[in-house]
């Protein structure tokens, strides 16, 4: 594992000043997850109906693939970026007051940027995403496992892959506003198209999935902004779990 560049961050004007320590920063340890993350969901996607279901039955994959995937990427990267988890939790501790604003500000965002953009798209006839769909299946059927999956394995794995590997890559150096905004978009884009079935996809599949992407839209801008980790789990975990509520 390579060692943790950490970097003084100001926290609300001065007021506070943690060790902050980015999960970017451990390059190697990045690079081996993401592919391992990137390259198994890709792999799946592309060959999971033809060779997955030869080795094991289709039942036991619906029920168990997502849970193992996820739970097993959620232990690997709390153990691998505990530091960076460590310093953020601290940082939210310290400044809690001024983060818990910006996510409830980002949660109305997200919320009337995703039901604003359901309702434009159902006026046309499209309805929500496979993977909502899937998704609603699944816990219907297999219930406390996919919720823990949908609300807790699931946010904290994909913030850590969307948002603290592939937005701060993209992001480049600080205070670059112009490549920053670009990184918010393209990350948002990217993980609304990981919400999409690769096989077969439609555009009214693509269509589907723009609540995603406003919803990528929103986390990416609040992790922009807070410059925090847990913020954008917490936002994750909170509209994921009103997704399930409703």
């Amino acid at each position: 594992m390579s060692n943790i560049n950490t970097e003084r961050t100001e926290i609300n004007k001065g007021k506070y000043q943690i060790n902050n320590c980015k999960i970017i920063d451990m390059n190697k340890a990045c690079l081996i997850l993401a592919i391992a993350f990137w390259g198994i969901q890709m792999f799946v996607e592309l060959f999971g109906n033809v060779t997955l279901v030869r080795l094991f039955p289709l039942e036991l994959l619906q029920k168990y693939f997502d849970p193992v995937f996820y739970s097993s990427f959620f232990l690997m990267a709390v153990i691998t970026f505990r530091k960076a988890f460590f310093s953020a939790i601290r940082s939210f501790k310290a400044n809690y007051e001024g983060y818990l604003m910006w996510v409830a500000i980002f949660l109305v965002i997200a919320l009337v940027l995703m039901i604003t953009s359901a309702i434009i798209l159902d006026s046309f006839g499209v309805g929500e995403s496979a993977n909502q769909e899937a998704i609603d299946k699944s816990i219907a059927k297999y219930g406390i496992v996919h919720i823990l999956t949908v609300c807790i394995f699931g946010p904290v794995v994909e913030e850590v892959f969307y948002r603290g590997i592939l937005f701060e890559a993209l992001k480049g150096k600080e205070g670059n506003t112009i490549r920053g905004v670009f990184a918010v978009v393209l990350t948002s884009l990217l993980f609304a198209f990981a919400h999409v079935s690769v096989i077969g996809f439609t555009v009214d599949d693509l269509l589907a999935n723009i609540p995603v992407f406003m919803l990528g839209l929103s986390i990416t801008a609040l992790y922009f902004k807070t410059d925090n980790i847990i913020c954008s789990i917490l936002l994750h975990i909170i509209i994921n779990s009103y997704a399930l509520l409703g």
